[in-house]
């Protein structure tokens, strides 16, 4: 019996020792799951500088978020957020339903590249849905639940504000050999994010924030054609009208 006893307590003793190592390495644990998981989620390389989140006050940051490029595009790399700035409920940190009072995603430099039938960020925006798709369908839900039915076990998370500013837009294609036009996006800004699903999961706020950026990039394109003539790269006119077909 006393044998039985010093094992379940060395048993809970690892535990508890596991959960306050976990609860107290957010930085190193969120860091490996972007770039762990996140090819699995975006098909390209994901590469990010530095993590630093405080579970204590839920106060963090993340610097130099990068995703690469899909096969068959040239940039080196599609997206590269300077800083990401969030604010979690520390007493959530560790619930089911993470509630993030403040995500702000701070100078985003998109590439937007041509390729042959689709742009880049066409195709990272894809596999995100795919993805999503596959876990609803894992957990036993619907594409367009509303959140009535049971979901899986999977961390989710509630964005109060998502903010996402100073983002400037590349677009270029193989014939402009490297050069490209450049312009701004007006800041976006999203309230209650997840709130009516009971939250989302990593991959469905990847999906809003993707939807949410393609969707800014073609009202801009569409209302702002003369962009196609002001890109001072001689000869490139015609390579230029081949991004928005």
């Amino acid at each position: 019996m006393k044998k039985a006893f010093y094992v379940l307590l060395a048993v809970l003793l690892l535990a508890a020792g596991g959960a306050w190592l976990a609860y107290n390495s957010l930085d190193v644990i969120v860091a490996w799951t972007l770039e762990h998981y996140g090819p699995d989620v975006t098909g390209t390389p994901v590469h990010v500088a530095e993590v630093k989140i405080s579970p204590r006050d839920g106060q963090g940051r993340i610097r130099g978020l990068e995703l690469g490029n899909p096969p068959g595009f040239s940039a080196p790399r599609s997206v590269r957020i300077a800083t990401a700035r969030i604010a979690l409920d520390p007493a959530t940190i560790t619930a089911d339903v993470v509630r993030v009072r403040e995500l702000v995603l701070d100078g985003a430099e998109i590439t937007y590249e041509r390729g042959s039938k689709v742009t880049n960020l066409d195709v990272i925006q894809e596999r995100i849905s795919a993805y999503v798709k596959r876990l609803q369908s894992a957990d036993g839900e619907s594409v367009g639940s509303t959140g009535t039915k049971p979901r899986a076990d999977r961390r989710r998370f509630i964005v109060d504000r998502l903010v996402i500013k100073g983002v400037h837009v590349t677009m270029t294609s193989a014939g402009l050999r490297g050069q490209g036009i450049g312009f701004d996006l007006p800041d976006l800004e999203l309230s209650d994010v997840g709130k009516r699903r009971g939250g989302l999961t990593g991959s469905e706020l990847a999906e809003v924030v993707a939807n949410a950026l393609q969707q800014r990039i073609a009202q801009k394109l569409l209302t702002n054609l003369d962009l196609l003539r002001k890109g001072g790269v001689e000869g490139a006119i015609d390579a230029l009208k081949g991004l928005l077909k």
